[in-house]
C-alpha cells in the first residue's frame, strides 16, 4: 500500500461495495479463504439499512424457492452468534399472520399444505376463539382466524453487524467509511481497479452489495442495469412497558405490523403507498398518525403510551420481492452482484455471502443459489414473491 498526495493505493484480490451486512459478510468469507479484500462505503459501516430494520426474521415465504433458502439462512443466521463471537440474543416468539378475508386465510392454508409442511415448518391455524385464548390483548374485531409460525424469530442486529466487522478486521479487510466509489477501471473486458476519491485499489474482483443504491451504481459505473429500486419505510418504537406482546403480529390487511422487544419497547410500522425513490431520510405525521390509529385499534392497551423515536429506511426491491446473486456472462469478467433482497437482506444476506463466496471462487453455483442468479430477468423466469411484510 502507498500513499502520495492524500490518495492511498492498494492492491486487493477483492473489493467490496457497500459496509452494511451483506457486504461486510461477503468481505468475511473472501478473507476466510484467504483473500486480501478491500470494502469501500460512501457512509459508516451499517448505516444503510442494515441498522434500520425491526431485526425480525422467518422461514415463511410464499413460494418454495424464499421458502427452501429461508430455512438455510436461517439456520445460519442462528449460528452466528458462535460464529462471530457477538451474541446476537436470538429468540423465536413467532410470527402471527391475522386474517380478515376468508379468500386470505384459505391462501395460507394451501400454502401450509402445499409448501410449509412438506418442508418441515407447519404453520398452526387459528380459529378466532383460538386467537383470544392464545393473544387476549388482541381486538379480533373483523378477523376471522389467524396463522402462527413458531419457527421465526427476533435478534438484535447491531451485534452481527459489529460481529462481521471485527472479525472482518482481524482478518486484514480494509474498510474505508465515507469512501464513494466513483469509479470502476475496465481493461480487456474484465476489472483492475476500483477508486473512490481517496483511494485506488488494483482488484480483479468486485462484488456490489450496496443494497437500495446498489441498482444504481452498477449502471452509473458499469452501464449495467438491474432491477432494483429503493423504497423507503418508516418504523417507530415506544417508550418501554411490562411485557404484554408475546409475538410479532402481521395484519394482512392493514399492512400493519407491531411486536415488543426484550426491554419492553413496541416496534412496529405500517405500509403506506408511495416512497419509492431515493427521499430524505426522515418522517412523516400521515406516516406516524397511521401507525397509531391501527396499533391502538388492534391492540387497545397501547393507547396512552408514548411513541420515543421514528426513523425511516430503503428496501431495495426487484420486480419479484427476490434478491439478485452471481453475475452474467455480458458483464465485464469479475463483476458480481449480491443486492436486491425486498426487505429480507438481514436474515438472507450471512448465508447469501457464504454462497456468493464459494461461486466466485470455486465456480460452484448452489442448487439454492440458482433461482436467484440475474439471468432470470432475461429468461422470465421469475420467483414472484408475494409475502413481503
Amino acid at each position: 500500500m502507498s500513499e502520495g498526495r492524500g490518495l492511498i493505493s492498494l492492491s486487493a484480490d477483492a473489493v467490496v461495495v457497500g459496509a452494511g451486512i451483506v457486504g461486510l459478510a461477503v468481505a468475511y468469507y473472501l478473507a476466510r479463504r484467504g483473500l486480501s479484500v478491500v470494502v469501500f462505503d460512501k457512509g459508516y459501516v451499517g448505516g444503510g439499512s442494515s441498522t434500520r430494520n425491526a431485526g425480525r426474521y422467518r422461514v415463511h415465504f410464499g413460494n418454495r424457492e424464499n421458502t427452501e433458502f429461508a430455512i438455510r439462512a436461517i439456520r445460519k443466521l442462528e449460528s452466528l452468534s458462535n460464529e462471530l463471537g457477538w451474541n446476537g440474543i436470538f429468540e423465536r416468539p413467532g410470527y402471527l399472520w391475522l386474517t380478515r378475508r376468508k379468500e386470505v386465510l384459505e391462501s395460507y392454508e394451501r400454502l401450509n399444505e402445499q409448501l410449509w409442511k412438506p418442508l418441515g415448518i407447519p404453520v398452526q391455524i387459528l380459529t378466532t376463539d383460538e386467537l383470544k385464548d392464545r393473544f387476549p390483548y388482541i381486538n379480533t374485531k373483523g378477523i376471522i382466524g389467524a396463522v402462527f409460525g413458531p419457527q421465526d424469530g427476533a435478534f438484535h442486529h447491531d451485534y452481527i453487524i459489529m460481529g462481521y466487522y471485527t472479525k472482518a478486521l482481524d482478518l486484514g479487510v480494509k474498510i474505508f467509511e465515507f469512501s464513494e466509489v466513483k469509479n470502476v477501471g475496465i481493461e480487456s473486458g474484465r476489472v483492475v481497479s476500483v477508486s473512490s476519491s481517496g483511494v485506488f485499489a488494483r482488484t480483479r474482483n468486485v462484488v456490489f452489495a450496496a443494497g437500495a443504491w446498489t441498482g444504481e451504481l452498477m449502471r452509473e459505473l458499469l452501464g449495467i442495469d438491474l432491477p432494483i429500486r429503493p423504497v423507503r419505510r418508516e418504523i417507530g418504537i415506544t417508550e418501554p412497558v411490562r411485557p404484554l406482546i408475546n409475538t410479532y403480529i402481521i395484519d394482512a390487511e392493514t399492512n400493519l405490523y407491531i411486536g415488543q422487544t426484550m426491554r419492553g419497547e413496541i416496534l412496529g410500522s405500517i405500509e403506506l403507498e408511495g416512497g419509492e425513490g431515493f427521499l430524505p431520510y426522515g418522517n412523516t405525521l400521515s406516516w406516524l398518525t397511521a401507525w397509531a390509529r391501527e396499533a391502538v385499534k388492534l391492540i387497545p392497551s397501547l393507547r396512552n403510551i408514548r411513541v420515543m423515536r421514528i426513523w425511516s429506511g430503503y428496501y431495495e426491491m426487484t420486480p419479484d420481492h427476490s434478491h439478485i446473486m452471481g453475475r452474467l456472462d455480458t458483464w465485464p469478467e469479475g463483476v458480481y452482484v449480491l443486492s436486491g433482497f425486498s426487505g429480507h437482506g438481514f436474515m438472507f444476506g450471512p448465508y447469501a455471502a457464504e454462497l456468493l463466496v464459494k461461486y466466485m471462487l470455486d465456480g460452484v453455483v448452489d442448487p439454492l443459489m440458482k433461482p436467484f442468479l440475474p439471468d432470470r430477468f432475461i429468461t422470465g423466469n421469475l420467483i414472484k414473491e408475494l409475502l413481503v411484510i
